[in-house]
């Protein structure tokens, strides 16, 4: 069932309908004429490096991660005709300086089109469970687009709307809800931590975000999350546990919480996969 969009969104859904709309009859697309598609979008959690099951990584600060619960709010998703201005090279340097002429950082809708033509969008927010998959696709339905090769994409974290309903009712009302064991040279803790990202959209917003993908019919465009990216940093140390042995409520005003609020908003924190195909 299409979950309807919050009021908030809804501006950004018009500007990037008719961005869709009036690209179909630009030119200069990757060779493609501006040709309208049929694709499909989905979500799944990466893999960190030498590891086989999702949500078991080893942070750069040394301590041994497990998340035994997490799942966010996330979307809508855009994507974009342009490289990232974050991207290490020198177009990506060349857009960089472009977009901060262009485009003034106080606006936050314009900045959304500093990423050339929009090729293709999913204007909902989904809730999505990071271990329920097991690593599989988790594939959230078919999307009008334009044939291209994507070069970024943007999405945004949010409080659960009402519109989700129960599906929300596990996050309690936060944008990221992750619980887990933490362990280093032979000390452990449970640990529960809680992010918000309320309005104004500057605060929620993952920008251009770097991927080379084709944009085709029936394809599968897959945004994958990173969360052994969003906990490097982390110093979990620092973090008083309690003597009763419980699950730690990581406080907002800890490093840890610190580290994983700005991480997970960075454009390392999301990559993207392609995947050609019919469906089936």
């Amino acid at each position: 069932m299409t979950t309807p969009l919050r009021p908030t969104r809804r501006a950004f859904t018009t500007m990037l309908g008719a961005a869709l709309l009036g690209g179909g009859a630009a030119c200069g697309l990757s060779g493609t004429g501006g040709r309208a598609i049929v694709f499909r979008m989905g979500l799944r959690t990466g893999l960190a490096p030498g590891e086989s099951q999702p949500g078991h990584f080893t942070t750069d600060t040394g301590w041994r991660v497990e998340l035994t619960s997490a799942r966010m709010v996330l979307g809508p998703i855009y994507l974009f005709e342009n490289p990232s201005p974050l991207q290490s090279r020198p177009t990506g340097r060349w857009w960089r300086r472009v977009g901060e002429v262009l485009v003034p950082t106080a606006y936050a809708h314009e900045s959304f089109f500093s990423g050339g033509q929009v090729l293709g969008e999913w204007d909902r927010e989904v809730v999505f469970d990071l271990l329920a998959e097991g690593g599989a696709t988790r594939e959230l339905g078919r999307s009008p687009g334009i044939a291209g090769r994507v070069r970024s994409f943007s999405l945004l974290l949010q409080p659960p709307s009402q519109a989700l309903g129960a599906e929300a009712a596990p996050l309690e009302g936060h944008s990221v809800l992750l619980e887990g064991m933490a362990s280093r040279e032979g000390h452990g803790l449970a640990f529960r931590v809680a992010l918000d990202f309320p309005p104004p959209v500057e605060t929620q917003r993952v920008e251009f975000v770097p991927t080379e993908v084709e944009l085709e019919d029936d394809g599968l465009f897959v945004v994958e999350l990173q969360p052994h990216r969003w906990f490097e940093g982390t110093l979990f140390e620092r973090l008083e546990v309690p003597t009763s042995g419980a699950a730690v409520a990581v406080p907002s005003e800890s490093q840890v919480h610190r580290a994983l609020l700005l991480n997970v908003r960075r454009h390392t924190a999301f990559s993207a996969a392609w995947e050609p195909g019919t469906a089936p």
